[in-house]
């Protein structure tokens, strides 16, 4: 016969202060564990994406610079973390660097990961900023939120040609804003200078003129809709903002330049470059700057 097994009252049990050690040394051993899995997403971890991938992340203490992209090769990496968005391409750059204060310009070579809202704007001739390694100028990181080059102290040197509104910088014949100033126009769309559709793109659609416009510049402004108004439609609130220069078209009126910021919507990203025509309406009382894109009738084919 199988003797019975024994049974443990209450006297025999593990001690309830013993329990509450238990506990308490589980609840840490979680919270260990969750703080060293934040600390390697987001710190470590894009240190071993970039040390992987041979990119170079932003310079510690480097020294703000200019750049102009001499040439750019396809690594066929993308990357997906914090910093960069989803699928940023690896890109080899061949650089040539222009110090500020003075130096020679000279050539480097080296690899980013090009978030993929600046992908149109990231081509050969290009100006951009850069971060200098103030013990190795050799080392050099790219500043994709200054395309465009560092931020100018003024617009120009006269009006734009047709332009209105107070506005200061120079476009040529194509409406192409003058060397220098494309900086300074994003600085003042996100100072709040430079005027952006906000919740009055519907109502120029609605009552304004309708043409065509072919884009002559198209660069992000490193803003969202939510940034600019958070009570518009919440389908586009992660929309990009960006800044266009165009030549208008509208009937039976000779071809104008424009300058405004507007939305893009996520799926069209990719399609935005310069060339590429839009369907638009224009206020007349300001067709200069007053200007919406009709996104569901663009981009139009040529």
């Amino acid at each position: 016969m199988v003797p019975p097994l024994p049974v443990s009252n209450s006297n025999s049990g593990v001690p309830a202060d013993m329990v509450l050690w238990l506990v308490l040394g589980i609840l840490i051993f979680v919270a260990v564990i969750v703080v060293f899995s934040i600390t390697a997403a987001f710190v470590w971890g894009p240190r071993l994406i970039r040390r992987l991938s041979g990119t170079t992340g932003p310079i510690e203490n480097g020294v703000p610079s200019d750049a102009i992209i001499e040439s750019i090769a396809d690594t066929g990496m993308t990357v997906t973390m914090r910093g960069v968005g989803a699928y940023a391409p690896d890109y080899r750059f061949v650089l040539q660097v222009t110090p500020i204060g003075g130096g020679a310009p000279y050539q480097v070579q080296t690899k980013a990961l090009v978030p993929r809202l600046f992908i149109p704007m990231v081509v050969p001739g290009a100006r951009v900023g850069v971060l200098i390694d103030p013990t190795d100028p050799t080392k050099v990181s790219i500043d994709f939120g200054r395309l465009g080059g560092a931020a100018a102290a003024g617009w120009g040197a006269g009006p734009a040609g047709g332009a209105s509104g107070g506005l200061d910088f120079n476009l040529d014949a194509s409406g192409q804003p003058a060397a220098g100033d494309v900086s300074a126009l994003i600085g003042a769309a996100r100072g709040g200078t430079l005027p952006t559709i906000k919740g009055s793109a519907d109502h120029i659609l609605a009552t304004g003129t309708h043409g065509t416009a072919v884009i002559t510049m198209a660069q992000p402004m490193g803003k969202t809709v939510r940034d600019i108004n958070p009570a518009a439609d919440p389908s586009s609130l992660e929309d990009p903002m960006w800044l266009f220069t165009v030549e208008v078209s509208l009937a039976g009126e000779s071809p104008f330049p424009a300058v405004f910021g507007d939305r893009v919507p996520l799926a069209k990203v990719v399609l935005v470059a310069p060339g590429v025509k839009l369907a638009v309406a224009v206020d007349p009382s300001d067709k200069n700057q007053a200007v919406a894109i009709d996104w569901d009738r663009s981009p139009m084919s040529v």
